[in-house]
C-alpha cells in the first residue's frame, strides 16, 4: 500500500489505494506520487456535491498498470492544475472546466474540450435539461396513433393459464 504522507485518510482496497487529500497539497501529491514510480495518468474526474464544491479524483498507475492510486480532494470551486506533472490531463481538466464549471488555476491551455455549444454546465447537479421541455420526448407514445392491442402478459404466463 503507498501511504501518502499528508493524506488526511487512506484505504487500501484490493483494486488501488485511494488517498483523501487536501486541496492545498493536490499538486504535491501528483509530484509525490509520480517520483514513487505512478507515470502513468488513467484519468481526472470530477463529481458536482451541490452549490460550488466538487470532489476532483485523480487516477495514476505504474508503469504497467499493475499497482493503481486513486487521490481525491473535495474543492470549492477551484483546484491548481497538475498538467506541469501529468501533461495527459490537460484535456481532462479543460473538460471538467466546461462540463462542471471547475476551475483549474495556472492551466497552460484553457480553450474549450467540446465544440458543442451550450449554456451552462450540463454535467452540475442543477443544470436544467431544457431540451426535453422544448422538444418532443422519442419514446413518448401518441395515443390516437397507436392500434388497440390485446394487454400484455406479465412475464412468465401464458394465455392458456387464466
Amino acid at each position: 500500500m503507498i501511504d501518502y504522507p499528508r493524506a488526511s485518510r487512506s484505504t487500501s482496497r484490493s483494486d488501488a489505494t485511494w488517498l483523501w487529500i487536501d486541496p492545498q497539497n493536490w499538486v504535491d501529491c501528483a509530484t509525490w506520487l509520480k517520483a514513487q514510480g505512478f507515470i502513468r495518468c488513467e484519468w481526472l474526474t470530477a463529481s458536482h456535491l451541490g452549490e460550488n464544491q466538487f470532489q476532483v479524483t485523480l487516477c495514476v498507475s505504474d508503469e504497467f498498470a499493475g499497482e493503481k492510486v486513486l487521490a481525491l480532494a473535495e474543492v470549492d470551486g477551484e483546484i491548481n492544475s497538475i498538467d506541469p506533472v501529468y501533461p495527459v490531463v490537460q484535456f481532462h481538466e479543460r473538460e471538467m472546466h466546461q462540463m462542471l464549471g471547475l476551475n483549474f488555476v495556472n492551466s497552460r491551455n484553457d480553450s474549450p474540450a467540446f465544440s458543442a455549444e451550450f449554456v451552462g454546465y450540463p454535467l452540475r447537479r442543477d443544470f436544467a435539461l431544457s431540451e426535453r421541455t422544448v422538444h418532443e420526448w422519442p419514446g413518448q407514445v401518441d395515443p390516437e396513433k397507436t392500434t388497440k392491442r390485446r394487454p400484455a402478459l406479465a412475464p412468465g404466463v401464458r394465455q392458456e393459464w387464466l
